[in-house]
C-alpha cells in the first residue's frame, strides 16, 4: 500500500467549504496537501491552492481520481460546487476525515461525508 492515500468532499454550500478548510487549518495540518477545485471568489483560503479544474491538480491527487467518478465530479463542478482534496499519510487523512465529517458535506450521490482512496501514487 502506498503511503501517500487521499480523500475528496464534495461542497454544496462554499461558505461552509471555507469553515471546514480554516478548522483543518487550526489542526496544524499541512494545507500545501489541501487543493480545492472549483471557483473562490473571495479568496479567504490562505495556503490552499485553489484551482479551476480536476486536470489542474497535482499528479498526487488526481491520480487517486477513480476514472469512473471523474464525470460525477465535473457535474459538481459545472453545478458550481466546490470539491476539496487532500492527500497525505494514513494518519493526515485520518486527522483530516474527522474534522470533514463533523462538516457534514454533500456528496453528489446523496450520502453525507467524504471518499477515501487508499494506494494512491506517491
Amino acid at each position: 500500500m502506498s503511503e501517500n492515500n487521499s480523500l475528496v468532499a464534495t461542497y454544496a454550500n462554499h461558505s461552509l467549504a471555507k469553515a471546514t478548510v480554516k478548522k483543518l487549518q487550526k489542526t496544524g495540518l499541512d494545507m500545501s496537501k489541501l487543493s480545492i477545485v472549483g471557483k473562490d471568489e473571495d479568496k479567504i483560503l490562505e495556503g490552499v491552492t485553489v484551482v479551476g479544474g480536476l486536470y489542474e491538480l497535482g499528479v498526487g491527487q488526481y491520480s487517486c481520481i477513480s476514472r469512473e467518478t471523474i464525470p460525477d465530479y465535473e457535474a459538481e463542478l459545472k453545478a458550481d460546487r466546490l470539491l476539496l482534496f487532500f492527500h497525505g499519510t494514513a494518519d493526515e487523512i485520518a486527522k483530516a476525515k474527522s474534522i470533514i465529517d463533523t462538516t457534514h458535506p454533500e456528496g453528489w450521490n446523496g450520502n453525507v461525508g467524504c471518499a477515501v482512496y487508499y494506494g494512491c501514487l506517491d
